[in-house]
């Protein structure tokens, strides 16, 4: 491997396909890693006039010293003569701990900030990727986690790259010695409670005194595995054009796919919906709990904040939703009225034809959730039909039903969410009308196809 060097790091980047004029923004944390890609950029040699170059510095309100070395960063875009970026997050670590939750909201900040055909520069190395393959592995990763960080993926409004990949630490700390840079030292590196920090001190050491080059083997390995990656994920998105319904999957089809390529739909599938994989054992629960069931059953397996439901021959993908409380909702419809749980808002807007009677309607309404035996007689049709045929019959999941909201004006069913109209209050050819708009519905709206 060759040595560090401005040069050799515009070759890196030529190798990922970044284009000769290039907009870059380097998430700069002021350390070693950053500093070095930084610099090295800056003073890229003749190809750098080319290239236009900003920093981000992302602030994690999680030290006491955090705001001095924001200021340290400052200072070096300063005299570096580029644009910084300073944002700050907060940081809440939930169920995933506050690394994984500070990564969460870093990236979060990057793409927001990303302009389009942006290219966003991290300072991953060697060893980070070492790191990176060593957690997945002792935490049962497949194939796209031990494949560790990618080089060059989508990001944002534009690309993300890693061009310190085929380097280690101590190559770049050469460099950054050689030129006499300045870097900050976060003292919680040193702290071996968080596992990251723990393989870094305590276990790569180890291996790099037996192994000299494990680091380098790591970044072929990772190589190597991220091809075997993309031949899954072009495999899984050809079954997802094959077995998608809308954002559901057809179960019928889905099981027709080998064990290994209902798997690895199944995980891509999850990914897409933006939640995190399961487990092992929970992706074999959805293969043997809803893959199975019986038609007239709708089993559930949830893990983290999100559930998988199967409803007529389909698998739903949703977000776990709070309960709701039952008392009444005063809506005064001059102005929209907020839902509870998470459902969004409700307002009214003018519409030419199909909607609500203005004048037959209250100025003010009331919001409630199903209790079970309401009926209604929906504009055009002669009768009443219980609301849970209504529901059925437009294939409204039995999970989404209760979170569907039902408008009542003085005392009747005028409305049932955006999907209904009720005869009696029904806008007459002619007559203003106005209709519900229901805003933030999507996690409750039926996904028919």
């Amino acid at each position: 491997m060759p040595s560090f060097s401005p040069q050799a790091l515009q070759q890196s980047l030529r190798s990922l396909g970044a284009p000769e004029a290039s907009a870059y923004c380097v998430a700069f944390s002021g350390g070693l890693d950053s500093t070095v890609l930084l610099h090295a950029l800056v003073h890229g040699g003749a190809g750098a006039r080319s290239w236009r170059v900003r920093a981000v510095h992302v602030d994690h309100q999680m030290h006491d010293d955090s705001a001095d070395w924001a200021a340290h960063c400052a200072r070096v875009a300063a005299q570096l003569g580029i644009d910084l970026l300073q944002q700050r997050v907060r940081v809440s670590p939930g169920r995933e701990g506050w690394e994984a939750a500070a990564r969460r909201a870093r990236y979060i900040a990057f793409r927001e900030i990303l302009e389009p055909g942006e290219i966003l520069l991290t300072a991953h190395h060697a060893d980070d990727q070492l790191e990176t393959m060593l957690l997945a592995l002792v935490r049962g990763a497949g194939a796209p986690g031990l494949s560790g960080v990618l080089a060059d993926q989508p990001f944002g409004a534009g690309r993300m790259m890693r061009p310190l990949l085929d380097w280690t630490r101590a190559s770049l700390l050469a460099w950054a010695q050689q030129q006499h840079l300045v870097w900050l030292e976060d003292p919680s590196n040193a702290n071996v409670d968080l596992d990251r920090n723990y393989l870094r001190e305590r276990v790569t050491p180890l291996l790099r005194e037996r192994w000299p080059a494990a680091a380098r083997g790591a970044a072929r390995s990772a190589r190597h595995l991220a091809q075997a990656r993309e031949v899954m994920e072009r495999q899984g998105r050809a079954d997802h054009a094959m077995v998608a319904c809308g954002d559901c999957l057809d179960v019928a089809k889905l099981i027709t796919l080998d064990p290994a390529r209902r798997r690895n739909l199944l995980r891509l599938w999850i990914r897409m919906r933006g939640a995190h994989a399961p487990s092992s054992r929970r992706l074999a629960q959805i293969e043997e709990s809803l893959l199975t069931a019986r038609q007239d059953r709708t089993p559930c397996v949830q893990w983290d904040d999100v559930e998988v439901r199967r409803y007529r021959g389909k698998l739903y993908l949703e977000a776990q939703q709070p309960s709701i409380e039952a008392a009444d909702i005063v809506w005064r419809t001059q102005e929209p009225v907020d839902l509870p749980a998470q459902l969004g808002r409700l307002r009214l807007e003018s519409c030419a034809a199909g909607g609500l009677s203005r004048s037959r309607l209250a100025t003010t309404l009331v919001v409630r959730f199903r209790l079970g035996g309401e009926k209604l007689q929906p504009a055009g049709q002669a009768h009443h039909r219980s609301l849970k045929k209504l529901l059925q019959s437009h294939g409204v999941p039995p999970w989404r039903r209760s979170r569907l909201p039902l408008i009542y004006s003085q005392g009747r069913l005028a409305a049932v969410g955006d999907l209904w109209v009720a005869q009696e209050f029904a806008a007459a050819p002619g007559e203003e009308a106005v209709r519900v708009v229901w805003e933030g519905s999507e996690s409750v709206r039926t996904a028919r196809s």
